[in-house]
């Protein structure tokens, strides 16, 4: 197989997709780490439009991302994880398998990975 990497806007890349058109070019993992508020949202929602059989985010600055969320779960779980605890929601609705990682919070407090793989 064959790795490409990519540092460039979210929208430039939806764009280089967009140009190359057939599946088989597409990307089969997405990883972001560190995607600020809804850029989080935005990247699952494109790995789901390629296609991608695995997902890993590293979300963070999670204001605003709860929308859509019972009060009751941000009141007690908080924001972060009532806006996690949605996406893993979407994911599965979208036929993923979704689970929650984590690195050492030595290395970022904000060390929450959103993981899916595509199941069949």
């Amino acid at each position: 197989g064959r790795v490409s990497f990519y540092t460039m806007k979210l929208k430039s890349y939806q764009e280089v997709c967009k140009l190359k058109g057939d599946k088989e070019e597409t990307l089969p993992v997405v990883i972001a780490t560190h995607a600020c508020g809804s850029l989080t949202d935005q990247v699952l929602e494109l790995g789901v439009d390629l296609g991608a059989c695995g997902l890993a985010t590293m979300p963070c600055c999670y204001t605003g991302t709860s929308k859509d969320t019972p009060y009751g779960i941000k009141r007690a779980l908080g924001v972060s994880w009532a806006a996690d605890i949605r996406r893993s929601f979407f994911l599965t609705e979208k036929g993923y398998h979704t689970d929650f990682a984590t690195i050492p919070s030595e290395i970022t407090p904000m060390n929450r990975i959103i993981v899916g793989e595509l199941r069949d």
